[in-house]
């Protein structure tokens, strides 16, 4: 069997886990899914068998929709077997992600045949016929509880979640604000843009695209713990639907102060505050993340193959060296990386911003590199140009000398505004399609 993507052992099969509620844990507990589920349920799942579930639903926001799923008894169960088992088993349970601190997994917990028996006989067709693309060949789950409270996860930033289909689940408990806020989809130019705010009731589920921007507001006061499924679909996955899905617009809108992103997006203080770590450990931030980010703007050369995505915004010299000797790559690399080192000080860019000058090296033909040298126009190698795929412009060096000094020189013209422009794409390899650089810009 192919290793699965989400997989934390079982501590109950183990027999390190004793649990409060042994009916939960029953080889035949799926079984009782009919006592768990609110009568309610019954008139969506239908309503999805038929192939339209929207009626019986209640629409949230475009691709977000509601329903009451679980029982208020089984939502009072459940969250006692979860606070059995950080009291007795806390050190042997993993976080479910990297946002959550206070969550555990319930497929580790032992209740993987109980998920999977709720995700194949009860959702499968809800997640089908709602989202037919994504949800219809869902064959795999990540199951786990996240729960906010002041002074420890008081909410999570924006974020896109690992999942194909996600559903939310309010167990309990009492609370006040703790909202669910949801923005655009991953590849639409809103996807930064707010759509709706999402009130949890106990028991209520909330279902919608992985790929469904969103964040848990803070909450005020009290305790809020939800049950989360992540459906996934190997066949989906290995689609180029899936990776067409999943890549960030290029041209999107300008974003909502609501919708950014600390974590993911690289602009977000260009937009917002930048805030302190405890602010941001305490909205699930993954910091680790964000200090990489920061660690590749102090490169002085990034590798063009898997450039930041602050090329598409951000002039950038470009220095192709594809199919030239190692020993020719090494010189010309080693030179470029002394001009940069003479031309970034010069900006005194802030640590956590991409400074106004980007440099990239490509090496081999792989990866954005074939993207770029078409948007660029450049012929053969060495080559050297600026790129501006925001202000869809480039400029070429055109002498046949191309060593530190005349790269220091033509770097120095270009900033000092006395190179003359050309449209991206004109006197390139690439035609007309490439001059549209909205459309399509490189994959950072």
């Amino acid at each position: 069997r192919e290793l699965r993507r989400f997989f934390f052992g079982d501590v109950f099969k183990e027999g390190v886990y004793k649990p409060l509620h042994g009916e939960l844990f029953r080889p035949d507990a799926g079984a009782r899914w009919k006592s768990w589920l609110s009568p309610s349920f019954e008139a969506v799942l239908a309503a999805a068998r038929k192939g339209d579930p929207r009626p019986a639903l209640r629409e949230e926001a475009p691709g977000v929709y509601s329903f009451e799923l679980f029982t208020p008894g089984f939502c009072d169960m459940l969250l006692a077997e979860v606070e059995h088992a950080q009291q007795t088993n806390r050190e042997q349970l993993d976080r479910p992600n990297g946002m959550n601190r206070y969550g555990i997994v319930l497929n580790q917990l032992g209740l993987e045949p109980l998920i999977t028996a709720l995700q194949r006989e009860h959702l499968a067709p809800l997640q089908g016929s709602l989202f037919p693309e994504e949800g219809s060949t869902c064959d795999d789950h990540h199951c786990f509880i996240v729960r906010y409270k002041a002074g420890e996860d008081v909410g999570l930033d924006m974020h896109e979640d690992d999942a194909d289909v996600t559903l939310n689940v309010c167990l309990g408990k009492e609370f006040e604000a703790a909202t669910l806020s949801f923005c655009g989809l991953a590849a639409d130019d809103n996807h930064r843009k707010f759509a709706h705010t999402y009130s949890h009731e106990k028991g209520r589920a909330v279902i919608h695209l992985g790929r469904h921007r969103h964040g848990a507001d803070d909450i005020a006061s009290g305790e809020r713990v939800n049950f989360i499924l992540w459906s996934t679909s190997s066949a989906y996955r290995a689609s180029e639907a899936y990776l067409r899905h999943r890549r960030h617009s290029a041209t999107a809108e300008q974003p909502d102060p609501i919708c950014l992103s600390y974590t993911h997006d690289s602009d977000h203080t260009k937009y917002a505050k930048k805030p302190s770590s405890e602010e941001a450990i305490a909205r699930g931030v993954m910091l680790d993340r964000v200090e990489e980010r920061y660690a590749k703007y102090k490169r002085p050369v990034h590798d063009l193959a898997s450039p930041l995505e602050e090329i598409n915004t951000t002039p950038s010299v470009l220095l192709f060296l594809e199919g030239l000797a190692p020993q020719v790559q090494h010189k010309l690399f080693t030179e470029l990386m002394s001009v940069a080192g003479q031309v970034l000080p010069r900006f005194d860019t802030p640590s956590d911003k991409a400074p106004p000058l980007l440099f990239f090296v490509a090496v081999q033909p792989v990866g954005a590199v074939p993207q770029v040298r078409a948007f660029s126009g450049c012929r053969g190698s060495p080559a050297l140009a600026v790129l501006d795929i925001d202000g869809e412009r480039v400029w070429r060096f055109g002498s046949e000398t191309l060593d530190a000094t005349a790269i220091l020189e033509f770097v120095g013209a270009y900033l000092a505004g006395t190179l003359a422009a050309s449209p991206l794409g004109d006197g390139g390899d690439g035609g007309a399609e490439e001059t549209d650089a909205k459309r399509s810009r490189a994959d950072a």
